[in-house]
């Protein structure tokens, strides 16, 4: 098996086509980290560290310094060893720069193991998935105007997507013009979902979920904040709209705590806030409890974005429309060979592992910093 001979990383920043609004802020740009493992046969695998610091905390500077203290324990290992072995990743770390420090050296070394196994990573990830899959994704609106969301939504739904997000927790009056727009908008055959990012406090997460049920929502990710605890979720769940539960399931031990409190019908699962390993651990314990879970990404680069598609496509079936259409909202990238949305659906390739290659002409354009390196 082939040792890790080097990593490099080098951070940069991308813009948005338009904000990314949510509950927490908007976004104008992503920053990140790209990261480069090459292995002593000359293979490199890709990774990136994206805190997303307005919702689940971090910075990039955290994860670019802590790399260094980080690489010795994986220079010279075998790539096995590595991915088996828990990464040694300093204490002072905040959760999100852990996260996805760890998303990033965990996803670089998957892709080289999954090239040495001369498959793509889905089929690496899960032995049963053994053709290109195709996975629905759903749309997403977070336009704050309800005009402006409900002709998003129509654009969307004429694309060909079958299941719209919409970004709620702008006040309960509202969210409900918004719904019932987007609602009009889209009519009876396309499946919307809403996504408050815990915005609401309990009283107004019921007035809005029992009115939303109204308008045939399908599914609420993160009614109310994680501090609300899971009996505040399980209430909840009387209100006619399933709950989807994001920043607070975040772990196994979260899933753990939900689960027993009957505080959920469905999980989100974001790598980049959860590391690769642990969001594969979540989605074999979702499975084991027959929990729907719906992988997404946080407007990552191409990097994270076909990462979260390969973790997708080892959704049992059918499987839930994933939050993965994000790659469009991004002025440019860092890498080629995203796999592209086509009428709400990202098929993968054969290529092995990621399937992608560094753009080191776009990356130049995007960095915000230089390259720096650690070799044994």
């Amino acid at each position: 098996m082939p040792a890790i001979r080097s990593i490099r990383w080098r951070p940069f920043r991308l813009a948005l086509r338009s904000n990314a609004a949510a509950a927490h802020g908007s976004t104008p740009s992503r920053d990140g980290l790209v990261i480069v493992m090459e292995d002593d046969e000359g293979r490199t695998g890709l990774g990136e560290a994206s805190p997303l610091t307005s919702y689940a905390g971090g910075t990039v500077a955290e994860c670019a310094d802590a790399i260094p203290l980080t690489a010795g324990a994986l220079l010279g290992h075998g790539l096995q060893e590595a991915w088996l072995e828990p990464l040694s990743l300093p204490g002072s770390l905040s959760d999100g720069a852990r996260a996805a420090l760890a998303c990033g050296l965990e996803t670089a070394t998957a892709d080289l193991l999954a090239q040495h196994s001369a498959r793509p990573l889905f089929a690496w990830l899960d032995h049963c998935v053994v053709s290109p899959p195709r996975i629905p994704v759903n749309g997403l609106v977070d336009m704050p105007a309800a005009a402006d969301a409900a002709r998003e939504a129509g654009r969307l739904a004429a694309a060909g997507f079958r299941t719209l997000k919409l970004k709620v927790g702008f006040g309960a009056t509202r969210d409900l013009e918004r719904i019932e727009a987007v609602r009009r908008a889209i009519g009876p055959l396309v499946a919307l979902r809403i996504d408050a990012n815990g915005a609401w406090d309990e009283e107004e997460a019921a007035e809005v979920l029992t009115l939303a049920a109204l308008h045939r929502v399908r599914l609420a990710e993160q009614p109310i904040p994680p501090s609300a605890g899971p009996a505040a979720m399980a209430r909840l769940r009387a209100c006619g709209v399933p709950l989807a539960a994001d920043e607070s399931c975040r772990t196994v031990r979260d899933f753990e705590t939900l689960w027993a409190a009957g505080a959920m019908d469905a999980i989100v699962v974001k790598p980049m806030v959860s590391g690769l390993r642990e969001a594969i651990a979540l989605l074999a314990a979702a499975k084991a409890a027959d929990i729907p879970a719906i992988v997404t990404t946080t407007f990552d680069s191409g990097i994270g974005v076909t990462l979260a598609a390969h973790l997708a496509a080892t959704l049992p079936e059918p499987r839930p429309a994933c939050g993965l259409a994000t790659h469009d909202r991004l002025a440019h990238d860092i890498v080629d060979g995203v796999p592209p949305v086509n009428r709400g659906e990202i098929t993968l390739g054969d290529s092995p592992g990621l399937g992608l290659w560094l753009n080191v002409h776009d990356l130049g354009r995007a960095a915000t910093g230089e390259w720096s390196e650690a070799a044994r």
